[in-house]
């Protein structure tokens, strides 16, 4: 296969991830006032973003990469870590007494991210900055698609009261939408960055603007705040790690950030206590108890989870156990809003340990992170994902753990496959 067709099949692949947003809607087929039980179940595992990356996967091996191969190039100690935290993961979550599909499906989509990311970082060390700019362009794309069909289904639906929270395409709740938000806005810095050297202002302004202006506006909108500020985190960092640039970094965020609330303060929103800027803002924010707490309950939530963790302190509670073995005096909930948290509780000790020891060797032996041009913006949405990971749930669900991922590859040094470690 020549060099060209190799290039497409990567861009394809790209494409294909960044396309996501519009594939958790279609491919349920969940434009639809009345959704079918395998449409809700769909929606609801989040399991058209396994699908679509099962399918990056093998395209990329149809290109350059080899599972076994990169496998076998971790480092010995990453190897072993993997296997031993697989088997005392399966050994734990199914167990008798425990919720079975939903452990197999949550071993399965840790599987296959980790496929994911292997096949990314071969991918990004092949073919280097082109293929990280069409598949961040395709990301910020992927956003405004799915707003668009979003806009097309409340047509046909013409939702009424707490539809409006919990019946929206592709996501179970209007606030993960907000999670678009982050994929958009990094997007849009990257793109900022990669392109400031392009003569055409389409490229060097207007599209990078378009991308953060309408992932910023999903979650004003949306009052997504925690995603608002994961994304105010990004840009901040962004604009201190970009040398020779912060000064317009710093005008293409504060512009964004100014449009995208002048729009939103004219827009009708649907419930003011959840939709637009005061939600957003968490002015009118509610507790899960019915009363005003600025932590939404979560404090409570961590008390309670944290007191069952003391219980199972070695090993936890399995992968996806949270909704069934969670007895948090707040209701049932499927994580803890915290990821050290949801690590604890579902591995215990011996997860942290053994999470440490698979990723510092491979970060030690990659050089990560490179901040050179628009790595930088890969690095802030690191940052901005793990701190929003601190009080809800950007490590749990499938998309954002995505974006996290390709936030990762995208700041690695491009001199890694040089090394000999690419993979």
């Amino acid at each position: 296969m020549n060099n060209s067709a190799l290039h497409k099949r990567a861009y394809l692949a790209a494409i294909l991830i960044g396309l996501l947003p519009a594939w958790m809607i279609l491919l349920p087929l969940d434009i639809t006032s009345d959704p079918e039980g395998w449409q809700v179940f769909i929606r609801a595992k989040s399991l058209a973003v396994p699908l679509a990356q099962l399918m990056f996967v093998l395209l990329a091996m149809s290109i350059t990469f080899s599972p076994i191969g990169s496998i076998s190039q971790l480092p010995r100690i990453t190897k072993t870590a993997i296997l031993l935290w697989l088997i005392v993961a399966a050994i734990v979550s199914f167990q008798s007494g425990k919720d079975h599909l939903s452990a197999f499906i949550g071993l399965f989509k840790i599987i296959i991210a980790g496929l994911f990311l292997l096949a990314l970082v071969n991918l990004r060390l092949t073919f280097g900055l082109r293929f990280l700019t069409v598949l961040w362009t395709a990301l910020g794309v992927g956003t405004i698609v799915y707003s668009v069909l979003w806009t097309i289904h409340i047509f046909i639906v013409s939702p009424q009261g707490v539809e409006w929270m919990v019946r929206v395409p592709g996501v179970n709740n209007v606030r993960h939408t907000g999670h678009f938000t982050i994929a958009s806005v990094t997007a849009g810095l990257f793109t900022f960055l990669a392109f400031r050297s392009n003569p055409k202002i389409l490229f060097r302004w207007m599209i990078p603007s378009m991308f953060a202006i309408i992932g910023l506006g999903l979650a004003l909108w949306t009052g997504s705040r925690g995603p608002l500020l994961a994304s105010l985190i990004t840009m901040g960092v962004t604009c201190c790690m970009a040398v020779r640039k912060r000064r317009v970094v710093a005008i293409f965020c504060l512009s964004s950030v100014l449009v995208a609330t002048a729009v939103v303060a004219l827009m009708p929103v649907p419930n003011k206590q959840i939709y637009g800027i005061a939600g957003a803002t968490g002015w009118e924010d509610v507790s899960a108890q019915g009363a005003h707490d600025s932590s939404s309950g979560r404090t409570l939530l961590w008390t309670d989870t944290a007191r069952q963790i003391r219980e199972r302190p070695l090993f936890g509670w399995g992968v996806e156990q949270f909704g069934m073995s969670s007895r948090s005096s707040l209701g049932q909930f499927l994580h803890p809003h915290n990821f050290p948290l949801q690590l604890m509780f579902s591995g215990g000790l011996s997860s942290v340990l053994l999470l440490f020891l698979i990723v510092f060797p491979v970060v030690r032996r990659s050089g990560w992170p490179s901040i050179k041009g628009p790595n930088a913006a890969g690095v802030a949405c690191v940052i901005g994902m793990s701190i929003y990971s601190l009080y809800d749930g950007a490590l749990y669900f499938s998309y954002p753990i995505m974006i996290f991922l390709i936030a990762v590859t995208t700041s690695i040094p491009q001199t890694l496959k040089k090394a000999g470690h690419s993979g």
